[in-house]
């Protein structure tokens, strides 16, 4: 048997998108004729269709691509390792009370830390470059995960748990068929948080060791009040973290659905 959707499920889907789409087309107006006909100068603001036909103009030269791959590698690189360091060490700390007791101080110290304050380490003791720009991509992630997981695991039902240790499950099985698929929308939500941390990180990095990049091409932007070139860089990062957040959340949907709903 079928089951048809309620009544005006459509119609209310319908009415939020066109309110995005309404919010959207109201800021690119109120943006462009700001910057046409209002502040009129570039080297404090810039309307979008400059800033796209800069990017434009970098994409056809390669420079856009160039900046690109230099921060998309790093972050990719960086914020996979610290999704699957952080995962494990969150189900750890857990699961061992007492490692828990030594190590959260030290992760709630280094959490709280600014990460621009501890940049300049990173690049003194890995030098310019991409290994730099991991280990700070790697920082930030790597504690929302960790963080997310361990609460993940602490909020299972003690009764489920006890349920299927009743039925004969070994703790390997507890842990795969209990612990972690609760932990799942944790899990997610943390690596949605260090998706934003990741790529504050990638700025952080690109401005104090990086030769090439996106953060490195809004620093410099700055710099020489290239408002078109700087916006650029604002929007990828923006927009990538849109994409990841978006994808995230229906990852969520598709591994957690009695979360959704």
């Amino acid at each position: 048997m079928q089951i048809s959707e309620p009544p005006g499920a459509l119609s209310v889907a319908t009415r939020k998108l066109a309110s995005v789409a309404v919010s959207i087309v109201g800021v690119v107006i109120v943006w462009e004729l700001l910057g046409r006909y209002v502040i009129q100068n570039d080297l404090i603001f810039a309307p979008l269709s400059h800033i796209f036909a800069k990017m434009y103009q970098m994409a056809g030269t390669g420079e856009l691509w160039r900046h690109l791959k230099a921060s998309g590698s790093a972050f990719i690189i960086g914020y996979m390792s610290a999704v699957i360091m952080g995962v494990g060490f969150g189900l750890l700390i857990a699961l061992r009370p007492r490692l828990s007791f030594f190590m959260e101080p030290w992760l709630i110290a280094l959490y709280a830390t600014p990460m621009i304050a501890l940049a300049p380490i990173f690049v003194v003791l890995l030098g310019i470059g991409i290994y730099s720009k991991i280990a700070i991509i790697f920082i930030e992630a790597f504690f929302p995960v960790t963080a997310n997981a361990a609460l993940g695991v602490r909020s299972t039902s003690k009764e489920l748990i006890e349920a299927s240790r009743s039925f004969g499950a070994t703790e390997g099985q507890v842990m795969r068929t209990v612990l972690i698929p609760y932990s799942l929308p944790f899990i997610i939500a943390g690596m949605r948080i260090a998706v934003a941390r990741g790529l504050a990180g990638v700025v952080i990095a690109e401005i104090f060791g990086s030769v090439a990049g996106v953060g490195n091409m809004i620093w410099f932007s700055a710099e020489s009040y290239d408002m078109p070139k700087l916006f650029s860089g604002v929007f990828i990062l923006a927009g990538t973290s849109i994409v990841l957040m978006s994808t995230l959340a229906r990852l969520e949907r598709v591994v957690a659905p009695w979360r959704a709903s």
